[in-house]
């Protein structure tokens, strides 16, 4: 799955080779989409991309309106109507029952430098936060804000990058905050003085702690991974290269003492573990001090009978199971079947996603609420 760290990935590359590229962006949706809003693809000069915007049937075409935008260096806003089941001007036969716009801005080495580090910083941070976008400027007048500008909001500061022009755009966009953390994935578009201006909610990604090295714990790591999470992964020995080829993508750490996890890895709110070193002792002493830490959530592998043993060792005042609630998870993972260290990775990861995201992690077939929804205030930990 590419994820917004891949195509943060892609443009950091592409401005350290000095290479042009055009990055797509979803900007506005209207009724049923594959992605929402903020939905990245970065198109490089030999058409080659990085990213989806949907689910395949947009991005080829979205790739010849690419080359027009390299050749002439002028971003654009690309529309597919099809609420009518109409999509006959496009050959693309979507079917989808949605009205989608996409973004096209050509971004010299620079400027594609900047937008990684913008959307990095969103996913870096505490708290959702808000990436606003010039998608429309009349073109004829000076002084207002230009086609591309960006900012990011909801922080303490405002960061900008581009033209906002000499009057009050910028900060007249900061007022819309809340309503687009309200909105949620679905953004929302609004008009600002001549100007029309994308909101685009970004959720910071999850920083997962996995908490053993066993062959168990390689897939946990690396489906985290894949989805974009902030992976770290705790032994309780001296590192060694293994651990690298083993968990690419994660960070490695050495904890030799499990009571002094919080000294090592950082433990916050926002944080989800996994505690399966397969060591009893050890997963204890783990769990004692992620209890005391009340991260998000937190799991723990093996049968319950374990884990009820462990606890009634633990004498921690900090934090005790009561007090996460719906947080804690033992046995860890959810009810998917399946054999073998893959499968119970996937249920584990699965349920965290769910978790974090705010979500029963019960069948879409089932959910009556739109698919898409803001997500709840649990999901302050959440994925893009």
């Amino acid at each position: 799955m590419t994820t917004q760290r891949e195509v943060v990935g892609a443009l950091s590359n592409a401005a350290a080779g000095s290479k042009s590229v055009v990055l797509a962006t979803v900007v506005r949706v209207t009724g049923s989409s594959y992605g929402g809003v903020g939905a990245r693809m970065v198109i490089r000069t030999d058409g080659s991309t990085v990213g989806l915007v949907s689910g395949g049937c947009l991005e080829s075409d979205l790739a010849e309106h690419a080359r027009r935008v390299h050749t002439n260096g002028r971003p654009e806003v690309v529309s597919y109507d099809t609420r009518d089941d109409d999509d006959a001007p496009w050959g693309l036969g979507l079917g989808c029952n949605g009205l989608i716009e996409v973004l096209l801005e050509p971004l010299p080495p620079s400027e594609a430098r900047d937008v990684a580090a913008i959307i990095d910083q969103a996913l870096a941070g505490d708290s959702p936060s808000v990436i606003a976008t010039v998608i429309r400027a009349p073109d004829s007048k000076t002084g207002l804000p230009a086609i591309g500008a960006h900012a990011l909001l909801g922080g303490a500061e405002i960061q900008s990058i581009g033209e906002w022009g000499s009057g009050s755009g910028l900060a007249d966009a900061a007022q819309y905050v809340a309503e687009a953390l309200a909105a949620g994935r679905r953004g929302l578009v609004r008009e600002i003085g001549a100007v029309e201006v994308a909101f685009e909610v970004v959720m910071p990604a999850v920083r997962l702690i996995v908490c053993g090295t066993g062959p168990d714990a390689a897939p946990v790591a690396r489906f985290a991974s894949q989805l974009g999470w902030d992976v770290t992964v705790v032994d309780h020995r001296p590192l060694t290269n293994a651990h690298s080829s083993r968990f690419p993508g994660a960070r490695v750490v050495e904890c030799a003492e499990a009571l002094r996890l919080a000294d090592v890895v950082m433990l916050t709110p926002r944080s989800a573990a996994v505690v399966m070193s397969h060591h009893l002792t050890r997963d204890r002493d783990y769990m004692h001090a992620l209890l005391g830490a009340n991260v998000a959530y937190l799991g723990v592998l093996g049968p319950r009978a374990r884990t009820e043993r462990m606890l009634s060792e633990l004498t921690t005042s900090k934090g005790t199971v009561s007090e996460m609630g719906e947080r804690f998870f033992a046995p860890v993972g959810m009810d998917i079947g399946g054999e073998g260290p893959d499968a119970i990775a996937l249920s584990i990861i699965s349920q965290i996603s769910a978790v974090t995201s705010g979500r029963a992690g019960g069948h879409l077939r089932d959910r009556r609420a739109p698919l898409h929804a803001s997500p709840s205030p649990v999901a302050a930990v959440g994925s893009i």
